[in-house]
């Protein structure tokens, strides 16, 4: 049976190219952290959206700075953003008739129930926000319009201590209005908390508006 084996001269070229390539993979992130532009350690800027969709709303502070969270992978769909705590979750979904039931909708899916029948609603244009004051969560919509008509695109803050200041960049971003003083009163007055079944609704609620 014929056997085959490599000379020495040529299995020492094959490892010294083996070793050319794993150097320069091992050099690559420093060579492009070189090229980059630095930023927080382990933050990404933060893109109001969801997964295969071109709408996207980069989230600005009140000095009109871009904020930049942990981007989390713990959901399927949509986009999941860790501000030290407080958590951000966007959704887009189709066929939306009415904005209020999807946001409830929304709100159940993640905090295991629908906000309470009296929860405080706000509305201005096209956006809509629902509270949830046992959990200090806070969901907001915005409908879409000419081409994205039917469309809406869903946000949750909740769990943290920066549930007031991160609703009203997402509600300046929808509405171009600050958060209402009484949404600031109301979540001052909350110790929020993360209900058990976190991270749940996106893909809940994207099976619903299928």
């Amino acid at each position: 049976m014929p056997q085959y084996r490599f000379s020495p001269t040529r299995a020492g070229k094959l490892w010294c190219a083996i070793f050319a390539v794993a150097a320069l993979l091992f050099a690559l992130p420093g060579i492009l952290n070189l090229l980059t532009p630095e930023r927080e350690a382990g933050t990404d800027e933060i893109r109001l959206g969801s997964l295969g969709y071109d709408w996207e709303m980069l989230l600005h502070d009140e000095q009109g700075e871009v904020i930049s969270c942990s981007k989390s992978s713990n959901v399927i769909l949509g986009y999941l953003w860790d501000c030290d705590g407080t958590l951000i979750q966007s959704l887009l979904v189709e066929g939306v008739e009415d904005e209020e039931v999807t946001l409830r909708r929304m709100m159940r899916a993640n905090l295991a129930e629908f906000p309470p029948e009296d929860a405080p609603v706000f509305r201005e244009g096209d956006a809509r926000m629902v509270i949830d004051p046992r959990y200090g969560a806070v969901g907001m919509s915005l409908a879409g319009s000419d081409e994205r008509e039917g469309q809406s695109m869903i946000v949750l803050v909740h769990g943290g201590p920066e549930v007031p200041e991160l609703a009203d960049a997402v509600w300046f971003q929808f509405s171009r209005q600050p958060l209402p003083t009484p949404v600031l009163l109301l979540l001052d007055d909350i110790t929020p908390s993360v209900p058990e079944n976190d991270f749940g609704f996106l893909e809940e609620l994207q099976m619903e508006n299928v």
